[in-house]
Order: structure tokens, then sequence, then C-alpha cells
């Protein structure tokens, strides 16, 4: 786990945001898998329908590398 990760639950934040293109962040995802995390909660901050194509990209990709 990096600092920033360890330092975003120390102070009661209880999660490590993912920011970037849908590319981004599934690969920050597989990074998390690769440390043995095997449970996640998501949380769509910005639910906007200009999100919604982020959100759906986001899944699809996680789908095909068999991260959902």
């Amino acid at each position: 786990m990096n600092k920033a990760m360890k330092e975003h639950f120390i102070v009661g934040r209880g999660g490590h945001p993912l920011i970037g293109t849908p590319e981004r962040i599934v690969d920050s995802f597989a990074a998390l898998v690769d440390i043995s995390l095997d449970g996640m909660l998501l949380y769509w901050r910005n639910m906007r329908p200009v999100c919604a194509p982020s959100r759906r990209m986001v899944l699809s990709l996680m789908r095909q590398a068999r991260l959902r």
C-alpha cells in the first residue's frame, strides 16, 4: 500500500480516490487487486448525465479485465 493510500485511511476517509480516464481508473483497480484487495465499494461522486458515459466505460473495461 503506498503512502498516499495509507494517509487516506489514517485521516478517516476510509477510501482511495481513483481519478482519471476510464483506462487509468481500471489500471488502478488492477493494482489494488494485485495487492490482494478482494472487494471494493464504488461511489461515483458526480452522477450528472455528462459522467454516465465514463461510468459505463469504466464498468465495461472492468468486465473486460475480469475485475467485475
